[in-house]
């Protein structure tokens, strides 16, 4: 699990991330991204119904994806807010692909140091 400071966790900070953010995707993995006035990036994650039916399936891909995500937390830059959304028809996530999808989408997005 994500540390509590790296976590975007308040509905209005997700509305304002989806309403005014940068948005990047690649293979079945999309994020968007705002900068923000945080001391840390924050990170959020949006796993609805649309990406599967069953709730194991939608919390497996949950906890693979902060699993990730903690790793890449002190290479990310400063002050952003991050929304990480996978694709629906994606249901069986890989680890190390996933892995590889995200630094390759974070360095588009020009969010690491």
């Amino acid at each position: 699990m994500l540390s509590k400071k790296n976590r975007l966790t308040k509905r209005e900070d997700f509305s304002t991330v989806y309403s005014k953010g940068l948005y990047v995707e690649q293979d079945g993995l999309a994020i968007k991204y705002l900068r923000s006035n945080q001391p840390v990036s924050r990170i959020g994650f949006s796993i609805g119904k649309n990406f599967s039916k069953k709730a194991v399936r939608r919390n497996r891909t949950r906890r693979i994806l902060q699993a990730i995500c903690r790793d890449y937390t002190q290479a990310l830059k400063t002050g952003f807010d991050i929304v990480i959304m996978p694709k629906p028809g994606e249901e069986n996530i890989e680890f190390k692909k996933v892995k590889d999808v995200l630094k390759e989408i974070f360095t588009k997005a020009n969010l690491f140091i």
